[in-house]
């Protein structure tokens, strides 16, 4: 419950101190709380989730998992799925291929045509790739009317055919991909349910030979396939990727998500400066490796939407205290 007290309590822009006199309790107290070093009693948590103008399961993180809506408006448009997003580059980098909302889709129709130096966009799988706009050779929107990914169907090879759009999930498949470390703080249904979205275990494959679906010559290069798959995964939930213009990809593990949504903010936010300091610091494993990245030079870069929101909501939290 630590990162979902803390989460609500800087979106309702509030303090620790307003927060806990809100619900009538001292500030260590409600400190003890959100750091999870104490179990919120039932009584209090009904008043946490009044002052937050949230229900109480979405408090604890037990509520039903948010999925996405396939062409139902009444899920919402960040929720309904809209079709694809093809972007192709002209340094000859390998191009991109995201599965987006209808939200998404009319963010960057109009971010497209107001000059600004990056363009973002959340991706339905965890993506947020911020995008140089010098950088684009071509961009193609195919919506479900369309039967194709664009000008190059088929050949966008680090396509993730994935649509899962809440967090929480996205936080089971990091502590999955991170030696199950965390896993401890979810349901057992729960990393079940995303278990089974992103991996084939040796038991379903044992089945799947036995009904006749895999011939037991195939298993291993079916095991091999599937594991590159949920290792791609794994990477969305965990990894910084950037493609430099010369077509060189990276990808980088910034350990503190504060770090990561500090280090691109400017991207994020795009300020008039944006491009005014050409190198920016990448923080890799503190100070064993850092890297600097040509602002100018890069493609796009691709961060763990989950992860981004989490360093932006440390960021507020600390904001909020230093107002107070």
């Amino acid at each position: 419950m630590t990162i979902k007290l803390k989460q609500y309590r800087v979106k309702a822009g509030l303090t620790q101190a307003e927060l806990a006199k809100a619900v009538g309790v001292s500030q260590p107290n409600y400190q003890r709380w959100e750091s999870g070093a104490a179990p919120v009693p039932e009584d209090k948590l009904k008043k946490l989730a009044k002052a937050l103008q949230v229900s109480e399961n979405i408090l604890q993180g037990t509520h039903p998992p948010i999925t996405a809506g396939f062409y139902d408006d009444s899920v919402g448009e960040d929720l309904n799925y809209y079709g694809e997003v093809a972007i192709h580059f002209h340094g000859g980098g390998k191009p991109l291929l995201l599965s987006i909302s209808d939200g998404a889709f009319s963010r960057m129709h109009r971010d497209l045509q107001m000059a600004r130096p990056f363009v973002t966009i959340e991706s339905l799988a965890n993506q947020t790739v911020i995008i140089r706009a010098q950088a684009v050779a071509d961009l193609y929107f195919s919506s479900e009317a369309c039967d194709d990914y664009g000008p190059e169907h088929g050949g966008y090879e680090n396509y993730v055919q994935l649509q899962m759009p809440d967090a929480r999930d996205w936080e089971i498949v990091e502590a999955i991909a991170c030696d199950s470390e965390g896993l401890e703080d979810f349901s057992p249904e729960d990393v079940q349910r995303v278990s089974d979205q992103i991996m084939i275990t040796d038991a379903q494959y044992d089945e799947l030979v036995a009904q006749g679906k895999i011939a037991p010559e195939n298993l291993e290069t079916e095991k091999a396939k599937n594991q590159e798959v949920t290792d791609q995964i794994c990477a969305l939930a965990t990894q910084a990727t950037y493609q430099l213009s010369n077509g060189k990809c990276r990808s980088v593990y910034i350990d503190s998500p504060e770090e990561l949504f500090n280090t691109f903010e400017p991207l994020l936010e795009d300020t008039e400066n944006a491009l005014g300091i050409d190198l920016m610091q990448l923080p890799i494993e503190r100070w064993h490796r850092i890297a600097f990245i040509n602002k100018q030079a890069v493609d796009f870069v691709m961060l763990p939407t989950h992860r981004l929101h989490q360093g932006r909501i440390e960021m507020e939290a600390k904001l909020l205290e230093e107002l107070a």
